[in-house]
């Protein structure tokens, strides 16, 4: 990469802090939630559905974007809950507060949103404060996948089904109107496997079984960028956070297996989309201009910069959209443009190389690429994307 686009992703980072302001900043949207059981299976939980939440409406749906195809979503209404009231976050520094609307994130067979669900969590009104070690919630219901009962065990229950493999207990939540109070029934020939799922760790008592939380995200994993909250101190060791992005401290690009054992992590990005594309700016590679998604959600970006085609004529990769540019721009008019790559100089990513990159391109002159909200393939990366 060039010394000129370098400076111009440090600016472009600069410039949207100086937007959002410190970590006190609201509102914020949830972007990301992975976690990984004790014994090391991964799992990516799925909270967003629809265009209006930054879904695509054609498969392969990506976390966090529902398929509305999938059997569990349709039998249980997850899509139109979750379009109708999406939830926003408010973060004042010590206490993260849900500010509206449903949170309900589902984790599925190998975090593919075709596979087969396992567990959900379906909150509202959610706090979560670090300082203190605590969590509270308005409402709270844990509704079961179909995955464990293949393998004679309810997880909300976190029981086995026992001789006859089907359900015989029942749970009540929110008893006497608190979601952290959630009573179990066993009935023969249930057996107990450990505590019931909820908002957060509870000890047996007051009409209440014993908990085991859902939101205990105490820690706060530093981070320029986003904030952070963790189950546990440390949640990778080459400092990535999310799939297919930059590591804060590693050489290459993150790998998929992202998350230590244990470990259960939500993370934020402020609410801040310049162009209104519905790509938040920390996620979006052009943040001033809207840049055509693609089929697989991802914006494009055919050279792959960081810079999406739309805020990026620079085709030499010098830092600069000039002369030079116009003469390469030039001989790939009229050539095809195909998707998933697209030409580089098909600015719209249209399939075709014609009149309208050209008006688009003249208007990239004389500027640099960007700017973009993305690490730019830099390794190590100041800030993770």
């Amino acid at each position: 990469m060039s010394i000129r686009k370098v400076v111009a992703a440090a600016v472009a980072a600069s410039s949207l802090l100086a937007v959002w302001g410190t970590a006190s900043a609201a509102p914020y949207v949830m972007v990301a939630w992975h976690q990984r059981s004790a014994s090391g299976v991964l799992s990516s939980l799925f909270f967003k559905s629809g265009a209006a939440q930054g879904c695509m409406t054609t498969a392969p749906y990506r976390q966090p974007c529902y398929a509305p195809t999938n059997a569990f979503v349709t039998a249980n209404n997850v899509i139109s809950q979750v379009e109708a009231s999406p939830a926003t976050w408010d973060w004042n520094g010590t206490t993260l507060t849900q500010t509206g609307g449903l949170l309900w994130a589902t984790s599925f067979i190998s975090s593919n949103a075709n596979g087969t669900a396992v567990i959900s969590d379906k909150i509202t009104g959610l706090t979560i404060t670090p300082g203190t070690n605590t969590t509270t919630a308005a409402t709270y219901e844990c509704v079961e996948g179909s995955f464990l009962a293949g393998v004679g065990a309810n997880g909300c229950l976190n029981l086995s089904l026992g001789d006859n493999g089907i359900l015989d207990s029942t749970v009540a939540y929110n008893v006497g109107g608190s979601a952290n109070c959630i009573n179990r029934t066993l009935n023969p020939d249930d057996v107990s496997t450990g505590n019931t799922r909820g908002v957060t760790n509870a000890v047996a008592g007051g009409g209440c079984d014993a908990i085991d939380g859902g939101f205990n995200q105490w820690n706060i994993i530093p981070n320029a960028r986003f904030l952070i909250l963790s189950s546990v101190p440390t949640i990778t060791v080459d400092g990535c956070y999310m799939f297919g992005r930059a590591s804060t401290n590693s050489t290459n690009p993150c790998a998929a297996d992202i998350t230590v054992a244990g470990a259960s992590y939500l993370i934020f990005a402020p609410q801040v989309d310049t162009d209104g594309d519905g790509v938040v700016d920390a996620l979006d590679n052009c943040t001033t201009r809207s840049n055509p998604a693609q089929a697989n959600g991802t914006q494009v970006d055919s050279n792959g910069d960081g810079f999406g085609n739309r805020c990026d004529g620079d085709l030499n990769n010098n830092g600069a959209t000039n002369a030079q540019d116009t003469t390469l721009y030039r001989q790939q008019l009229g050539q095809p443009s195909v998707a998933p790559t697209f030409n580089q100089a098909d600015i719209n990513a249209n399939g075709a190389v014609n009149a309208q990159d050209t008006t688009l391109f003249r208007g990239l002159l004389g500027s640099g690429p960007g700017p973009s909200g993305l690490c730019n393939a830099t390794f190590p990366c100041p800030a993770n994307p």
